[in-house]
């Protein structure tokens, strides 16, 4: 829209007041603005600016609010986040004054998200849960569906994966029933993410596509735009297809720059920078970061200077500006406390046990009014017969009633302890994974980007170190890969089968890269697909079957190794097989790894069975009760 026309549109606006007043025409006027994407645009603040003088005039606290929260999306797109609040501060008070509840819901939404962003989530997760409790209040299904989908960003922020996927469920049922496409788009993206977090590429992709249909259906070119990116980080992260990831990212920006969102272009400018510099092209990469840098420092948008200072950090580390590189790394620390503190962490628990603790007390009490109703009417409508009959009746139903109750109670009090220290192990699991990805996953990084620069920024290196210093950096990658499956192992309670093929799969796709000539064959019975683990069987289970894959193409020199999943009478079985070479079980005294396998399946009540010969290949055999 240029300039003229949004010049047209305020003529048309004055005329629509100066003629019909505060009606409904108004409205719709706003509305139209609100749904234009020329709001993003720095030219239209005098279009915003004008109509501010003139709403201002109103009478109508619905038409004020309405307004106060579409200039809020405005200045929130141009970087103004104080600005903003102010905004949503006015548009909530005039909504109140309107007894308009839905226009309260929707700009505390606005403020929740605008103070998150602020790195204030402790205010923001409040914001939330104030404005679903108004919302489930007055049966908003919408709106409710999109508080469950924000708290589920605030958990997914806190590396709370597990919960943050409940949350988005919960929301993408609602959206589904709603037939909200842009919503159920928006939900597919958020547990995509939850995946992508969670070392599984092919379940975020998956998840993503179902986002990017949803989406071109709508022509949501925001949300295109945000799944490109999306789709480009797992290829470059998890698939190491460099060339491809680097095609959805330029896409992105490509439709973000059209936009002109101001915090969708730094993450898609931090982003573009992180790839150049795994691609060690040095100056672009610090190109697009400046650009990032640029308009979070603009925004106070804390949790995107995180990124930004650790790109920077690693940018100069590679150029060996080892000081620079370090003051970087102390803003970026600076700023992960600040974001994650435990203050925050204990917060958003804390009140959201308060919300779920409210919800359970409102249906505790839903139940006893229900009842309360029920045993009236039966006992008007039995007064006239058998009064006495009735009565003893009554009095033996409140008894057992009474004992029940009781048991109940008991029942429940023993079911708050369990879950309470499944809880605490759980946020402990969490606590370590964070610690391991965040520190240990960084400081490898450090190492393989500090040997790379070694092997190849000094030309007159002898070729023997050189090989050394390949062995030290094949060595750290295969290092990250196993870190990676352990903090999977940490963040899940529970397994499926098909958690296990995933990783399986990767794992054989690297193995056949890694040695030509070797045919894998991975067959699972449809019956085993949906079979459920915990957290240990699964890890045993699949650290086994990996060690098992190692022996054959390490020792072995098999050129065939198969796979078979099979269902038992009460559990389920696996074999591994190849043809290599064998050995003599009377002769050859068995290695720790081959120990290692039969503890780990003994240690979940499984049995090991190897069978081998010379010259004939082997045979593992696992049997496991469920």
């Amino acid at each position: 829209m240029n300039k003229y026309l949004g010049l047209l549109l305020l003529f048309s606006f004055n005329i629509i007041i100066a003629q019909q007043g505060e009606n409904k025409s108004t409205y719709q006027f706003l509305k139209k603005i609100d749904d234009n994407t020329y709001l993003n645009d720095v030219k239209n603040k005098l279009v915003i600016d004008s109509l501010k003088s003139i709403i201002d005039k109103s009478s109508n606290d619905t038409i004020k609010g309405y307004f106060y929260r579409i200039q809020s999306k405005f200045l929130i797109n141009q970087l103004e986040n104080d600005a903003a609040l102010k905004s949503l501060d006015k548009s909530i008070t005039f909504y109140k004054n309107a007894n308009n509840s839905l226009g309260i819901i929707k700009s505390m939404m606005n403020k929740g998200g605008v103070l998150y962003q602020k790195g204030e989530t402790k205010k923001a997760i409040q914001e939330y849960i104030n404005a679903l409790a108004i919302a489930e209040k007055k049966g908003f299904k919408n709106e409710i569906a999109s508080l469950y989908k924000n708290i589920g960003l605030i958990y997914y922020s806190q590396g709370k994966t597990n919960e943050a996927l409940s949350y988005n469920h919960k929301a993408l049922a609602i959206f589904d029933q709603l037939q909200s496409k842009k919503d159920i788009a928006a939900t597919y993206v958020n547990i995509g993410n939850c995946y992508f977090d969670d070392y599984q590429p092919q379940k975020a992709l998956l998840n993503y596509n179902k986002a990017l249909k949803f989406s071109k259906e709508t022509n949501d070119n925001q949300t295109i735009a945000k799944i490109y990116n999306n789709i480009g980080s797992v290829y470059i992260n998890d698939l190491q297809d460099t060339i491809k990831g680097i095609d959805y990212l330029l896409d992105a920006l490509a439709i973000k720059k059209q936009m002109n969102n101001q915090n969708d272009l730094i993450i898609q400018y931090n982003n573009i920078a992180a790839v150049y510099l795994d691609s060690r092209k040095y100056d672009l990469a610090l190109s697009y970061n400046d650009k990032a840098f640029e308009l979070a420092y603009k925004s106070g948008n804390l949790e995107e200077l995180l990124n930004i200072y650790e790109t920077y950090s690693l940018i100069n580390s590679s150029q060996k500006d080892f000081e620079k590189a370090y003051e970087y790394h102390k803003l970026f620390s600076k700023a992960k406390d600040s974001l994650l503190n435990i203050d925050n962490l204990k917060a958003v628990e804390e009140i959201n046990t308060k919300y779920q603790t409210a919800e359970k007390e409102k249906q505790l009490l839903q139940k006893e009014a229900e009842s309360k109703k029920k045993t009236t009417t039966i006992f008007i409508l039995s007064l006239f017969a058998f009064f006495v009959a009735i009565v003893g009746y009554l009095l033996f139903r409140q008894q057992r009633l009474k004992n029940t109750q009781q048991k109940q109670e008991f029942e429940l009090q023993s079911a708050i302890a369990q879950i309470d220290n499944q809880n605490k192990l759980h946020e402990q699991r969490l606590s370590i994974s964070r610690d391991l990805h965040d520190n240990i996953g960084a400081q490898l990084t450090f190492i393989i980007s500090s040997v790379e620069n070694l092997k190849f920024g000094f030309p007159t290196v002898e070729e023997s170190i050189k090989s050394q210093l390949t062995k030290i950096s094949d060595f750290t990658k295969t290092t990250i890969v196993e870190l990676r499956d352990t903090i999977w192992a940490l963040n899940a309670s529970e397994f499926s089968f098909e958690d296990l093929t995933s990783r399986i799969y990767n794992f054989i796709e690297k193995a056949q890269s890694a040695k030509e000539n070797i045919a894998f064959q991975f067959i699972i019975d449809d019956r085993c697909k949906s079979q459920k683990f915990t957290s240990l069987e699964g890890v045993n289970l699949y650290r086994t079957i990996q060690e098992a894959l190692n022996n054959a193409i390490k020792f072995a020199e098999a050129t065939e190794i198969s796979v078979r999943v099979q269902p038992l009478e009460k559990g389920i079985s696996i074999q591994i097989e190849d043809n290599g070479k064998g050995f003599n079980l009377k002769k050859v005294e068995l290695g720790n790894g081959i120990l290692n396998m039969q503890k780990r399946i003994e240690e979940i009540g499984g049995t090991f069975t190897l069978q081998t010969e010379f010259s004939k290949g082997t045979q593992i055999i696992i049997s496991l009760n469920l």
